[in-house]
This record gives C-alpha cells, structure tokens and sequence, in this order.
C-alpha cells in the first residue's frame, strides 16, 4: 500500500502536467499536486488492493482473476472487486464524474505498467484488450480505452462498444520509438461518458505486443476476429 500510493498519485500527475493538454504555472500545479496526492492516498485506504500480480512475459501483459484487484480508481471512477455466478473475481467499474469534466485529469481505472513493460514496448504496436460486458441493471454501451506512455505520447481515449453479454473489444497503439521507460506508462479504462454510476463489468484485460514488422492494420485485424 505505501508504495503504491505515491507512485499512482505521481503518474496521475505526470498525465496532468507532461501530457501536453494543460501545463498549470509552479503556483497552480503545486497546491493541486497535494490535494490530487491527499485524495488518492484517501481512496486507497478504501480500496484494498488484490495480492495477486498480473502475469507479465516479454509480450504480454494479462490481469484477470484476482489480478483484477491491481486495478485503481482514478479521479472521477470507482472500482470494486466483485464475484460472478460461479465465484470468479470480476472488476465492477462506474463514472462519477462526466469524461467531458473529468476525462482530462483522469486515466480512469487503470493498471500501472512494470518497468520491464515498458522498455520492451519502445517502438512496438500494443493491443490493448477488454473482455466486459454492461452490469445487468446497467444502461451502459460504451467504454474508452488508453494507454498512456505520458511525455512521449498517448493514444487517443477510444470509444468501443459493450452489450449485455460478454465480449472482447480493444485498441492498437503504437509506442514511438523515441518513448524513454519512466515508470509512468499506464492503461485506462473510462466507463461511460455520462458519469451517472452505470456501471460495466470487466472480466479480463490483456495487453499483447505485436510482433516487430507487423502493422496497425495487421494488429486492427485480430482485434476483429476477437
């Protein structure tokens, strides 16, 4: 918990200050940095982390089971750790706030990417997928997906569709090669633009890199034949 905590506030902050959408003076970003850091350490002392690390290769990166525990709630989302019919952990995530008012400060939930991650991604085509469906009291249809390498660019907050059952949907983003590994990559998940509390639930989440040479389009086309 005590290195989670400073390490999750500094990365939300990096996406505020180095993202290139809003670089506040020394005297905004400062008083800010404190309440952003304040209301995260709070947050994580209400949720309890899960125990169990995602399973990370040289190519893949997998969250699912209890894993899903690993997730954080940023600014404006909620998450909880939730069981299906047949006790399989399941991520519950919500919006509390409009991406329009918050989607800027905020990854929503995400997971944080290890430092071997991230040096082995530099250069290289990520397919980010979700495999979710809407909560079944829900209204929900849509989430957006990113995945941020802060400072050295982020792919756009992509909007892909849910529906009442489960299936996999997801992105490709490609890591410039000039991307430098500084503990701040991220993956994100934003449920529901409204920000109303409908909630989606989330049953797996894998990012994959492709193999070097393959293409944007080569990578869309497995996305569609998930």
């Amino acid at each position: 918990m005590a290195q989670t905590e400073p390490r999750t506030a500094s990365i939300f902050l990096d996406i505020l200050r180095r993202s290139g959408r809003w670089s506040p003076p020394d005297w905004v970003f400062l008083p800010l940095s404190v309440l952003v850091a304040s209301g995260l350490i709070v947050l994580a002392l209400n949720v309890r982390p899960g125990t169990v690390e995602p399973e990370i290769t040289d190519s893949s990166f997998v969250m699912e089971g209890e894993a899903l525990g690993q997730l954080i709630p940023g600014p404006g989302t909620r998450f909880e750790l939730t069981f299906g019919p047949m006790g399989e952990p399941i991520a519950r995530l919500s919006a509390t706030a409009s991406f329009e008012a918050a989607g800027l400060l905020s990854a929503g939930v995400g997971a944080a990417l290890p430092a071997d991650w991230e040096a082995n991604a530099v250069g290289r085509i990520v397919r980010f997928e979700v495999e979710a469906q809407a909560a079944p009291e829900s209204r929900i249809d849509q989430i957006r997906l990113g995945y941020f390498t802060v400072g050295h660019g982020d792919s756009e907050r992509t909007l892909r569709p849910v529906t009442d059952s489960w299936s996999t949907t997801g992105l490709c983003y490609q890591v410039s090669p000039a991307a430098q590994p500084n503990g701040a990559e991220w993956l994100g998940i934003w449920p529901g633009d409204a920000g109303d509390g409908q909630a989606v639930l989330v049953r797996s989440i894998r990012l994959t890199l492709e193999a070097e040479g393959e293409t944007l389009a080569q990578c869309e086309a497995r996305l569609s034949e998930s």
